[in-house]
């Protein structure tokens, strides 16, 4: 299934070799890895320039060039991860579309979790241009803080402690109130997808999620093609305990062979 949506505007600033290679470099360094995608929604670069920038970079020993992108060498990619505004700055268009496309799905009166990250916020951003009513449910300030505009939805914080320079809660609260709901539908994010399975970069993180995919009858992982990528460090499940995967049509083909051979529901989305 695909769905287009529409898209923000980027603003794109012409840049000397040099220059874009120490901005690709400053890139890496806020999050850990990009593609070439990424990189060319930031620049007024394309994709085959950008291609021979990594290339010189990787022969200079800078980086690590992975499938349609690279990783900065050296760092610790498993453990790391971006704050939320660097995470916000990649593939918006993508992420805006998805957030589209997963509202779009939601019924009016469901109970909704709506899991913490860049691309859920999309997701609860349209749902609230929807108009519809619905009973939400998240461990996300910002999201509870966007939903909670709306008359229409009921919102529902789990407690617990927030997370250092993010808008998440975590901890024992969460995990105890997520064991107390059974919502109708789960709209969860991951930080990478790697050969079937779901990871995070933080163990805590990851035990939330699965608390959450615990609390909803039906779970759709919102990702999007960037999240295609090596495994972090901590593992979150399987991915074939998602009815449905919604990402965008930059997705590698090898990863989408693999969903539709699992029988796995999956939308993507396509971006002007």
């Amino acid at each position: 299934m695909t769905v287009s949506a529409p898209s923000p505007q980027l603003a794109v600033v012409s840049l000397l070799p040099a220059q874009r290679r120490d901005r690709i470099v400053d890139f890496l360094r806020r999050h850990g890895a990009v593609t070439l995608q990424q990189l060319a929604q930031a620049m007024d670069a394309s994709v085959s320039t950008l291609r021979r920038d990594l290339d010189v970079l990787e022969a200079d020993g800078v980086l690590d060039r992975t499938h349609g992108g690279a990783l900065l060498r050296q760092q610790h990619y498993s453990t790391f991860e971006p704050d939320p505004a660097a995470a916000a700055e990649l593939s918006p268009r993508e992420k805006r579309a998805i957030g589209y496309a997963a509202a779009a799905g939601l019924a009016p009166g469901q109970s909704v979790i709506f899991d913490s990250g860049s691309t859920v916020m999309e997701a609860a951003r349209a749902a609230l241009e929807r108009r519809i009513e619905l009973v939400a449910v998240t461990n996300d300030l910002a999201v509870a803080q966007l939903l909670g505009t709306s008359a229409l939805i009921r919102v529902h914080v789990l407690g617990g402690m927030l997370r250092k320079g993010s808008n998440t809660l975590m901890g024992d609260e969460v995990l105890s109130g997520a064991r107390q709901i059974r919502a109708d539908v789960l709209l969860m994010g991951a930080h990478a997808v790697t050969d079937g399975v779901l990871s995070e970069t933080d163990p805590e993180v990851a035990a939330v999620k699965r608390a959450l995919m615990q609390a909803a009858t039906t779970r759709r992982l919102l990702v999007d093609a960037s999240k295609f990528r090596p495994r972090a460090f901590m593992t979150i499940c399987a991915l074939g305990e998602f009815g449905e995967v919604i990402t965008d049509s930059g997705i590698p083909a090898p990863a989408l062979e693999n969903l539709v051979q699992a029988g796995i529901q999956v939308t993507q989305v396509s971006v002007a």
